[in-house]
């Protein structure tokens, strides 16, 4: 199940030095955000999928090459010194794609806060993926994704179905928190591809 204190503690871990983020642990956190997307319900499955797929891109680029491949800002350095961002393999652009979603789950879950618990969510979803993925998605996955958040049960059944067992009290208190940490990880990340004139790759 989704544990909200693990994606806290991963971000928390991931602010390293002053402005850099470290990947590892930017990792860890997205593999338990998957998990929580994982159970949003199978229309989901290739939200996940694609997630996973560049998860899984960055973490055998750190395993392969810790050294350049350690924080972000290395990465970059790395990459852009190399020509390596076109390559076809790069942690960069594969950490712009997942930095568009993260800020697509920040937003959702900031809005699930403002909730009751009989509230329906889809709503939340698609203001919250209007502000943000569908600006770069096509015309056929906007209307695609927007279909599959009409599925989507009140905040108490999500919660449900995301934390399990979890109090859902000690999730709603530790959530802002969360939040909190995943946002200054995403304006560092911004901050750096923007630097880096990667943010606004197509």
């Amino acid at each position: 199940m989704f544990s909200v204190a693990a994606v806290q503690s991963a971000f928390h871990e991931a602010l390293v030095q002053d402005q850099d983020v470290d990947i590892k642990n930017y990792v860890l956190a997205y593999q338990e955000l998957c998990k929580f997307c994982s159970h949003l319900g199978g229309l989901f499955s290739f939200v996940v999928n694609d997630l996973e797929d560049k998860i899984g891109c960055l973490n055998q680029l750190v395993t392969e090459d810790e050294l350049h491949f350690s924080t972000v800002q290395n990465m970059l350095n790395h990459e852009i010194s190399n020509e390596l961002v076109f390559s076809g393999r790069s942690g960069s652009v594969t950490l712009l794609r997942l930095h568009r979603g993260l800020e697509f789950i920040i937003l959702f879950m900031s809005k699930l806060l403002k909730l009751q618990p009989n509230d329906s969510t889809k709503r939340s979803a698609q203001e919250a993926y209007s502000q943000t993925l569908a600006k770069h998605h096509s015309w056929l996955i906007r209307n695609g994704a927007l279909f599959a958040m009409n599925f989507l049960p009140c905040q108490r059944a999500l919660y449900d179905q995301t934390i399990g067992n979890t109090s859902v009290e000690e999730t709603l208190n530790t959530m802002p928190e969360m939040i909190s940490k995943a946002s200054k990880v995403h304006e560092r990340v911004n901050n750096l591809l923007s630097d880096y004139e990667i943010l606004n790759i197509p």
